[in-house]
């Protein structure tokens, strides 16, 4: 039987909502509370973003009410913040381990200030690959993992990154974020970015987050995971509410401001034996 337009429109209402509070839903979860087909949530998700009210991504949709920033713009903005909370982030970094470092702007910095020889480092971000090229410590070994072009992120993302990272044991993982929500968790501007992170958080003994306070209530696209996903914020400033989620899970903070380690728990004690 044909859905009729009152039950259609309350569906919308109610997947714009979910959006609002989350920054992305999924077809699947959409038909199961909703109790209709799968492809009727395709077609009200094509009806809304034929709106300009939302983006359709694989396998759901993520809010249409922000724009999607270049690296070169990002690199711009907060520009004294991310230097200051790359180089806070340079305590975590030992000789003979293996790090990742994704895209974005902030985790470019942190590959700028490295002064560590003997690293294996592995990227899928073309700016931070050239930049370990042209200032990389001697003994320092950089390998570029292979996939699609995002060209406005200039990264590399698809199957053969997500089977690259499937394949590697990481001592430790620098990740940047588009978003950080209590409610709707680390954002990223797509969903193939999102995957690829996903498969870093599998991969990395010890997930560590770098970001400027400007990313602490925003909502940019769709989840790559929850705050307490990830071991260590490195951040300019946190706000209280956050602070109180991170000694909830056990996830070290550091502060730029700050000479020391401010740790919920012993450094590398519980938070660090959560995921191997």
């Amino acid at each position: 039987m044909p859905t009729t337009p009152r039950i259609a429109d309350e569906r919308h209402r109610y997947i714009l909502e979910m959006l609002q509070e989350h920054g992305s839903c999924k077809v699947a979860e959409l038909a199961r509370t909703l109790a209709v087909s799968e492809m009727t949530i395709h077609r009200d998700l094509a009806h809304l973003a034929r709106q300009n009210l939302l983006r359709k991504v694989h396998g759901g949709a993520v809010l249409r009410n922000y724009i999607e920033l270049t690296f070169q713009d990002r690199a711009v903005q907060n520009h004294e913040a991310k230097v200051a909370v790359a180089q806070r982030a340079q305590s975590l970094v030992r000789p003979g381990t293996s790090l990742y470092l994704s895209p974005g702007s902030t985790t470019h910095e942190f590959a700028l200030a490295l002064i560590q020889d003997d690293l294996q480092i592995y990227t899928n971000s073309l700016p931070t690959a050239t930049a370990l090229a042209r200032s990389a410590p001697q003994g320092l070994r950089v390998t570029l993992l292979g996939g699609e072009l995002v060209v406005f992120v200039e990264a590399l993302v698809g199957p053969a990154t997500e089977a690259a990272l499937a394949d590697l044991r990481l001592t430790h993982a620098f990740i940047a974020v588009t978003g950080v929500s209590l409610e709707g968790g680390l954002t990223l501007y797509t969903e193939e970015e999102a995957r690829v992170i996903r498969a870093v958080i599998r991969a990395a003994r010890k997930t560590v987050l770098l970001t400027d306070a400007s990313k602490f209530g925003q909502l940019v696209g769709p989840q790559v995971g929850h705050l307490e996903d990830v071991h260590v914020i490195v951040s300019d400033h946190i706000p209280d509410a956050y602070r109180q989620r991170c000694e909830q899970h056990d996830v070290e903070i550091l502060l730029t401001a700050d000479l020391d380690v401010m740790p919920t728990s012993a450094p590398g004690a519980a938070a660090a034996d959560r995921r191997n």
